[in-house]
């Protein structure tokens, strides 16, 4: 089992990443709501899960949405700086195991940038959807891009051991049952001047997209 422990944190200086990644679940977010034709930006009455949480950023973003949310990761720094800064709701649990959760009660399940780092990323999908009652949405980076670009800026991540392209992840959601299976390459420009997010924006990249969105709509 890969450790994703403080030292892995300040290696990537993941705190200082906080506003980016907020902008990035909410663009998300956006995205999930048009090609799913549902509300995800309003969480009211709502209930969510985000699965490999970390610092809770993402956890919080669906809290201001209105959601009741809650967010489970393997690290255990992760959940502990996460309950201390946020609120009690992280657990520490494997996705890729049973989760400590009934089938069907969230609304929302959101994995953002997980699948890469685990040796059983179908597993933790089918795991994690079966706590889904509505939308799911992952996001993972794209196969065919993010080794080159991401060593030639030398922000190269050792522990995304499962790398796919969009194709890939077409082929391999295809059979689940009763659901609509929506994957698409993206790209995400931003500007920041030290902590700070001048500008922000998703573009559909056929192809060539850093990253890939999926959906998944029961």
């Amino acid at each position: 089992m890969l450790q994703f422990e403080e030292e892995y944190f300040k290696r990537f200086r993941y705190s200082q990443r906080e506003h980016l990644i907020r902008r990035y679940v909410l663009e998300v977010l956006k995205w999930g709501s048009e090609v799913s034709n549902s509300k995800l930006l309003d969480g009211h009455g709502k209930t969510a899960l985000d699965v490999g949480c970390a610092y809770g950023y993402a956890v919080d973003v669906l809290k201001s949405l209105g959601y009741d949310a809650c967010g489970i990761d393997v690290s255990k720094h992760g959940a502990r700086h996460a309950k201390k800064t946020y609120s009690p709701s992280f657990v520490v649990c494997d996705v890729q195991r049973n989760l400590p959760f009934l089938n069907g009660i969230f609304d929302l399940v959101t994995c953002f940038q997980v699948l890469e780092h685990l040796p059983h990323p179908l597993r933790a999908i089918k795991n994690a959807f079966s706590s889904c009652r509505n939308v799911m949405i992952c996001t993972t980076p794209n196969k065919a891009v993010e080794k080159p670009v991401k060593k030639l800026v030398k922000d190269f991540d050792k522990t995304h051991i499962n790398l796919r392209a969009p194709e890939e992840w077409r082929k391999y959601l295809k059979n689940f049952e009763h659901s609509i299976v929506k994957v698409e390459p993206f790209f995400d420009a931003s500007l920041r001047v030290a902590d700070r997010l001048l500008f922000f924006k998703s573009f559909r990249l056929p192809y060539f997209g850093l990253d890939t969105r999926i959906l998944i709509k029961r």
